[in-house]
């Protein structure tokens, strides 16, 4: 008599689906370095590159942090995966192809963050999506930039900031007269011209602290409203900051000259640039209401 044993039919379902599950979730991971580590590539040679976005390398260590700091909540919310997860993946991908066929790489960047989310959601389900979407989305700050922003966004920059400085001239009793992007003295002794140039623009400062902003107000504790309103107020206040600094300059370059101007004072002014929009930008969030993130506060 020969025995013959037979394995339970649920068992081989059971089997067949965990070897499924397996070899979607390798196709998502090899998806994933696929995808990224050209986007990093890319993006650290803009980073490298252009020093308006040098910034960016600041990013990625930041969207860690917040990682590590919401690990425990990350814990907490996995559970059973949901299925939706796979077509915010391939909408990724997608992205990624259009950004290879068109040569615009910024996308293949800004495709990261879905595919991000697109995995968690597949693996762990929308809570823990929920919680990674904030880091992941914060990556495009970095992730996102191309040398395009310079001669589009930038020079629309340049331009506001040569009106204002043309305008905030005579109020402080100089003789600057705009020609495009010149700005230069019509009787002062001694004589002054100045070009807002594209590292005059005021763009690093306004990318970097929209991403301050961004990350601020993650953090802190206020109303929607309020919020929103820090992230508002980002363009305005560098404006105004860009301004006062290139008027600062005229000043200087017609009290003291030209070199003057643009020697040592001209390099300290960016930093001063940063520091007064960012006071500005604090000074807003407390007019809002917005307050100090929770674990800034907290005694434990």
């Amino acid at each position: 008599m020969y025995l013959h044993w037979a394995r339970p039919t649920h068992y081989l379902d059971r089997t067949r689906s965990t070897l499924s599950a397996t070899t979607v979730r390798v196709a998502l991971v090899a998806s994933l370095i696929a995808l990224v580590l050209p986007a990093f590539t890319h993006a650290v040679d803009v980073w490298s590159s252009d020093d308006e976005f040098t910034y960016g390398f600041l990013i990625p260590p930041i969207a860690l942090a917040i990682f590590w700091w919401r690990r425990e909540a990350l814990k907490r919310s996995i559970g059973r995966g949901r299925t939706e997860g796979l077509a915010i993946v391939l909408g990724a991908i997608v992205l990624t192809l259009v950004s290879r066929r068109t040569g615009i790489h910024a996308l293949a960047g800004v495709a990261v963050s879905p595919l991000l989310v697109g995995v968690a959601v597949y693996l762990w389900g929308w809570h823990t999506a929920r919680i990674v979407a904030f880091p992941a989305g914060f990556l495009i700050f970095g992730l996102g930039l191309y040398r395009g922003l310079l001669s589009s966004v930038g020079f629309i920059l340049q331009d506001l900031t040569a009106a204002g400085a043309a305008w905030a001239g005579p109020v402080i009793g100089l003789d600057v007269v705009r020609d495009g992007l010149v700005l230069h003295s019509a009787t002062a002794s001694p004589a002054y011209a100045f070009v807002v140039a594209q590292a005059c623009s005021g763009m690093s400062s306004l990318l970097s602290l929209l991403s301050l902003a961004a990350l601020w107000m993650y953090m802190t504790r206020g109303s929607p409203y309020g919020r929103v309103s820090i992230l508002a107020a980002v363009l305005p206040l560098v404006m105004i900051a860009n301004t006062v600094r290139v008027t600062l300059v005229l000043l200087v370059g017609a009290s003291f000259g030209q070199d003057a101007a643009l020697g040592f004072f001209h390099g300290v002014s960016s930093l001063v640039l940063f520091g007064v929009a960012l006071v500005g930008l604090l000074g807003v969030s407390r007019i809002v209401g917005c307050k100090l993130p929770a674990f800034a506060t907290s005694s434990s």
